[in-house]
């Protein structure tokens, strides 16, 4: 957890070690030295000599000197300890003289400031109010910041393992009060002190022993080669990993110096020390203030967060993160008095966190975008990879290893070990145990804030959710009903009821059921299981189009949130029903179809549905069951019904009789295709027709059917029957609201004429006059053609209905010149009855674009420059394809321009010149030669708001740029195709590219990332204009080479020798610069391995990166290279027939470091994961990886889960390897090992090569106590 922004991360089982009373907090020289003023070991030692008056050739001061002189190195330390100083002295001066001095030295000032030291002791108290610290500083500062206090120092040490441990333990002694001489008999100050106290007497390293049994430890105010930090833990003899007991806090992020710590078995908390060190001392006050009230500081915390995620810095979202990380802050934030806001969930979940940036309205006018990881980012997540946002299907990728709130934690594993736990949320939350301790706390919150839209937007996407979490939302629903707005209560009855309806896959289903019917026949049962397979099933979805939630507010949110809808399943094919089954089925499926009707109207809260027409075209096939939506279950019905028909008449006119009369939709499709029937008598099938209302008779749904039926059965109705259709057709209709556009009447008109038109065309026989009829509609049905008529009984399926674009310029080509744009603005409207929307002026770019430009041209001498007309008219799908003519004019006008007007324009300049691509380069070459120069005034002018982000990456910005779609366009130019290697490219291409490079700021390098995407390319034909233009940069440390080497990763090429060579020192510096983007990692190691992976012995050798440069990359990069690496050889090595495989054990004995710096627990369980996955390899693998592994830290090994399929699982085929790599990563503290190993441990338990190995034994013990 981190409590300040650049403030050092905190382990969090240190934090509740702390909460706990089990962290001893071991302070050195640096606490007294930062606020009170106290000198460091070293200063102590020269002013210790100056006190004493040491002469100059005193080999004290001499040592003093050399010391001074010497730099510490990175991972070295000092190289001379300065415990010898002391020693030297003692040689000189008496012990007692020495040791006054010493006490003189660090007398402190009158009323120092003691603030450093208060924090301390404030972090030392233990639950019971006991303060335990324990220091090798010999003042006074602790007993002055906490007066009353319990003391002690040496020899009279305390017991660390008694009930009454407490106070403040001076270890190496103390002073006297008065500052005088040594307070305590022993008094650790020159190397044979050290050596008495650690070694031959050895008191001091037995207290350590005791203190490290029951405390964790850490190390404040020192340095890793400090003397008594030394003398400590070599005493101690520790190794890297073991049991996670002892901590220190690391001044930078050198790895070395890191690693000083962790080949003792520390673990480094580094801190960023380059402007001081407040951001520790402010950050440890800060977890003081949380140790003195942790309940007010979970409290502060929780509002604050109250505010939600995206009102928070990066920091204290990750502490929310670190919080819902354990069990008990899970149940803090589940019994807040006010819960954390739903909107949590965004920051909670990976998904969320790195969803895909867009708009944040996709169907608004507002062109806001938003990038979710910048408003919900943890402060330890991992940057995701540059995304291309003209690429709006492509989700973003989650980095791998991103945390989840809802995935299990090692925290998880404090509950019982034998209980297999459920999942939080999932396809696989309604199959699995009950939830660990920590899920049900925040399944606790969550259902505290299931009425907040943004749960159930969540869970809609996220579901279903597990059955202990339903049943809480469930109560909460019946116990509070008034909390919930009414659509997030509709909304969770129709989630929670989707979620509970659980089908096998209709298509699995099919295989089952056809298998068991071959094997036993029909029956009644096999029916009903045939008909489940059709049976409707609720679906809830998020609503598509729908705002972001980060832009919702209270009182403007959209509404609903989710979308209902019911889906039809059905198998790949049909099933062949027997005759005798067949009366039995149509009743079944008929249950479908009412259940279809019955959820249509529960979803939509009325009994219409949308129906598209299940009567083919004469003489075609009949529509297929497999059909959208309700359709297709229709048919299959109707399919049935038509057999019945045939083989049993009397029934089938009995089911007609049980479709009720009352629904006017789906059971009103049957009525109707049953009247059209011979087996419905006239009488009873015109009964059917008439008896539809008039807004079902008139309406669209049933138009086609209605109209076919009374077609087919015209001649078989009575004449009093046809006059009572001919009635309803010519005095009733669609009841149309006073509202409709262009009136009631026109709409009536039009309607009645579709009828009359189509019914007469179709040779029914009316008694009245129809032409003489139609005559007297037209001029009232204004618009109506014969075709609309012709079309009356048309499929309208399947459509989907839009506002389409009417771009007819009409209206425009009369128009003068001057008035072209005014017109074309008011021009814009939508008519509800064609679903059009009128954009004249790009119809006139299309078909009159001479008009269109004369227009703009116009605007132009008024001193206008229209960019939404100038846009229409440039993105013109005919600009690709203009005459030579027109293009030049084009190109003319633009270029005539000011540079003001041209810069705003600059976008759609810069894509129609990409739109026209070759010719600009063949019988368009003038264009760019006139428009070009302009172009280069105009673009410094332009005014782009657009920053480019630091953790993104430039290749997204110049995919989106003008610049990056210039330099793109000169890709195309013909005559740099097919050049000879070396041959160059012509003058004017490379002076183009050169005046895109001269652009200022971001402009240069939207150019340099589009170059390097291609410098392989450019390297090959123009070696020495690459060199000079391009790889100038290469080293640059700046935005420059960020964005030449954004192009070369983003296209990930392998380059050629001559050029890697030129690339790899710039490669080398960015795989080891601190500030290369994390995202960066996955290409820049694979290009290192690339350039590793060839053979050293070839001639010439194809090695480019020796075994020894990789290692050195290795050392001193960081975490993320070294996984990439990892993760990379794992993958490459998985084919069997790439060399990569051979290279595997190669590069792990040969480049892979042995130094401590390397051996991690996180790169052990990287190493872990590439032999769990390197199959026949799995021994030799490990038997590379042992020795440079060190135990691992919780979390969960990919590959290491038993499954029922994994019979090739390592520990089944090599268990004596499986538990060499075991003991080696496994902890003594089996608090902290790997989810679910115990599994693994079961299995070698059962081998025989491993059965008896003690080393088992003493594994399966530590599990079990």
């Amino acid at each position: 957890m981190r409590f300040l922004a650049n403030g050092p991360s905190i382990p969090d089982d240190l934090l509740i070690a702390r909460d706990a009373g089990d962290v001893i907090f071991f302070c050195g020289a640096g606490v007294s030295r930062h606020r009170a003023g106290l000198p460091d070991f070293l200063k102590l030692g020269g002013d210790v000599i100056e006190l004493l008056g040491a002469s100059n050739k005193s080999l004290a001061r001499k040592l003093f000197h050399r010391i001074e002189e010497l730099d510490p190195i990175d991972g070295v330390g000092g190289l001379i300890a300065t415990d010898r100083i002391f020693s030297l002295l003692e040689r000189e001066f008496e012990q007692r003289d020495v040791q006054n001095a010493v006490a003189r030295a660090i007398k402190p000032a009158e009323n120092p400031d003691l603030s450093a030291h208060r924090t301390l002791v404030d972090l030392s108290r233990g639950r019971d109010g006991t303060v335990r610290l324990v220091t090798t500083n010999f003042d006074l500062l602790f007993e002055a910041a906490a007066p009353g206090l319990a003391c002690s120092g040496p020899p009279l040490l305390p017991d660390p393992r008694s009930v009454g441990f407490g106070g403040i333990v001076h270890l190496h002694g103390r002073v006297d009060a008065n500052y005088h001489g040594p307070g305590d008999e022993e008094f650790i100050i020159s190397s044979a002190d050290f050596g008495r106290a650690y070694l031959s007497d050895g008191w001091a390293a037995r207290f350590m022993q005791s203190l490290l049994a029951r405390f964790q430890i850490v190390f404040v105010g020192y340095g890793a080669d400090d003397p008594p930090v030394q003398y400590l833990l070599e005493a101690l003899n520790l190794h890297a990993g073991n049991r996670s007991r002892l901590f220190a806090f690391q001044p930078g992020s050198n790895v070395d110096d890191a690693a000083l710590w962790e080949h003792r078995g520390v673990r480094a908390i580094p801190f960023d020390n380059s402007k001081g060190y407040d951001p520790l001392w402010d950050s440890l006050a800060a977890w003081a203030e949380r140790a003195r009230d942790v309940d007010g500081w979970y409290a502060g915390l929780l509002e604050t967060a109250s505010a939600g995620p995206a009102a928070l810095d990066p920091h204290l979202r990750g502490q929310i993160a670190l919080v819902l990380s354990t069990r008990e802050g899970a149940r803090r934030v589940s019994i807040a008095e006010t819960p954390l806001p739903a909107s949590w969930l965004l920051a909670l979940d990976p998904r969320q966190r790195f969803d895909k940036p867009g708009p944040i309205d996709p169907y608004g006018d507002s062109g806001e975008r938003i990038d979710p990881y910048e408003r919900l980012a943890l402060d330890f997540d991992t940057p995701p990879q540059p995304a291309d946002e003209d690429d709006g299907l492509r989700d973003r990728e989650v980095p791998e290893g991103s945390w989840s709130a809802f995935a299990p934690s090692r925290f998880d594993q404090e509950d019982a070990q034998e209980t297999v736990f459920g999942e939080f949320c999932g396809d696989r939350a309604n199959l699995t145990g009950p939830l660990s301790t920590r899920l049900h706390h925040l399944g606790v919150w969550f259902h505290r804030v299931a009425h907040q839209p943004v749960a159930l937007w969540w869970a809609a996407a996220r579901g279903p959710l597990h059955p202990r979490i339903v049943e809480m939302i469930e109560a909460w629903l019946r116990q509070d009903p008034d909390r919930w707005p009414d659509d997030i209560r509709r909304g969770w009855r129709f989630l929670i009821a989707s979620w509970s309806d659980l089908r096998i896959d209709p298509d699995r289903g099919y295989f089952d059921l056809n298998q068991r019917v071959t094997r036993e026949g029909w029956s009644e049962a096999r029916v009903r299981d045939y008909a489940a397979l059709f049976r409707p099933l609720l679906k809830v979805d998020r609503k598509f189009g729908v705002t972001h939630p980060l832009a919702w507010t209270d009182s403007d949110r959209p509404n609903p949130l989710v979308s209902y809808d019911v889906d039809y399943p059905h198998p790949y094919e049909l099933l062949a029903i027997p005759d005798e089954q067949l009366a039995y089925a149509v009743t079944r499926f008929r249950e479908n179809l009412d259940l279809g009707r019955s959820l249509e109207a529960e979803i939509s809260g009325h009994d219409h549905v949308y129906l598209q027409t299940t009567r083919p075209d004469d003489g075609a096939a009949p529509i297929g069951y497999d059909s959208y939506g309700l359709t297709g279950p229709i048919a299959l019905f109707l399919h049935l019904m038509e057999r019945l028909v045939e083989i049993s008449p009397d029934h089938a006119l009995g089911e007609i009789a049980r479709w009720p009369a009352d629904d006017h939709y789906i059971f009103g499709r049957l009525r109707i295709w049953a009247a059209s029937k011979a087996i419905v008598p006239p009488g009873n099938a015109a009964e059917m027709l008439l008896g539809f209302p008039d807004h079902i008779f008139w309406g669209s749904e049933q138009q086609r059917d209605l109209l076919y039926a009374i077609r087919d059965r015209w001649t078989d109705f009575t004449p009093q029957d046809r006059a009572r259709f001919e009635q309803r057709i010519l005095t009733t209709t669609f009841p149309w609201s006073d509202s409709t556009r262009g009136g009631k009447a026109r709409a009536e008109a039009h309607y009645r004429l579709d009828r009359l038109h189509w019914l007469s065309h179709q040779g029914v026989a009316f008694s009245f006059d129809v032409e003489a009829e139609m005559a007297s509609l037209r001029p009232i049905a204004e618009g109506w053609s014969e075709r609309s008529g012709e079309e009356a009984a048309d499929s309208h399926a399947p459509v989907v209905r839009s506002i389409d674009t009417d771009a007819d310029p009409r209206l425009l080509e009369q128009a003068p010149i001057g008035e072209i744009l005014e017109r074309a603005r008011q021009a814009g409207q939508s008519d509800f009855f064609d679903y059009v929307e009128r954009r004249p002026f790009n119809g006139l770019a299309e078909q009159k674009p001479a008009r269109a430009l004369a227009a703009l041209t116009d605007a132009a001498r008024k001193g206008e420059v229209p960019v939404s007309f100038w846009t229409a008219f440039l993105h013109a799908e005919k600009r690709k394809t203009d005459s030579t003519r027109l293009a030049r004019a084009i190109g003319g006008r633009l270029a005539s321009l000011s540079p003001n007007a041209l810069s705003t324009l600059a976008y759609p300049a810069a894509e129609w010149l990409q739109g026209l691509g070759e010719r600009l380069f063949g019988e368009l070459a003038s264009v760019l030669d006139s428009l070009w120069d302009p172009l280069m005034a105009a673009l410094p002018l332009r005014d782009d708001d657009r920053k480019h982000r630091v953790d993104s990456s430039w290749a997204n910005d110049a995919l989106n740029a003008p610049v990056g779609k210039l330099a793109s366009l000169l890709m195309k130019d013909p005559s740099t195709k097919d050049r000879a290697l070396g041959q160059g490219f012509p003058e004017d291409w490379t002076r183009r590219h050169e005046q895109l490079l001269a652009l200022p700021g971001d402009m240069r390098r939207h150019a340099l990332v589009m170059l390097g995407f291609q410098i392989t390319w450019l390297f090959a034909i123009a070696p020495d204009w690459t060199k000079a233009n391009l790889l100038t940069v290469v080293d640059d440390e700046g935005d420059d080479g960020d964005a030449l080497w954004d192009g070369i990763l983003w296209a990930a090429r392998a380059p050629s020798r001559a050029l890697y060579e030129l690339l790899k020192p710039g490669l080398l510096a960015r795989a080891m610069s601190p500030m290369r983007r994390r995202a960066e990692a996955n290409v820049v190691s694979g290009f290192l391995l690339i350039g590793w992976g060839g053979d050293p012995d070839a001639d010439p050798p194809e090695q480019l990166v020796t075994s020894a440069e990789l290692r050195e990359i290795l050392v001193e990069s960081d975490e993320d290279l070294r996984g990439q690496i990892l993760w990379h050889l794992e993958h490459w090595s998985a084919d069997p027939a790439a060399n990569w495989r051979t290279r595997l054990v190669p590069f792990l004995i040969d480049v892979w470091p042995n130094h401590r710096a390397v051996r991690t627990p996180e790169m052990s369980a990287r190493l872990v994961d590439l032999a769990v996955a390197s199959g026949d390899l799995f021994p030799q693998v490990v038997q590379a990886v042992v020795p440079r592994l060190v135990p691992v830290r919780g979390g969960m090994l990919r590959g290491f889960m038993l499954r029922s399929e994994a019979e090739d699982h390592p520990a089944l085929v090599y268990p004596a390897a499986m538990l060499e790599l075991l003991w080696a990563i496994l902890a003594e503290d089996a608090t902290v090992w790997p989810y679910k190993i115990e599994e693994i441990l079961d299995v070698l338990a059962e081998a025989s090569e491993t059965r008896a190995d003690p080393r088992l034994s003493e594994l399966r013990r530590r599990r079990a106590g």
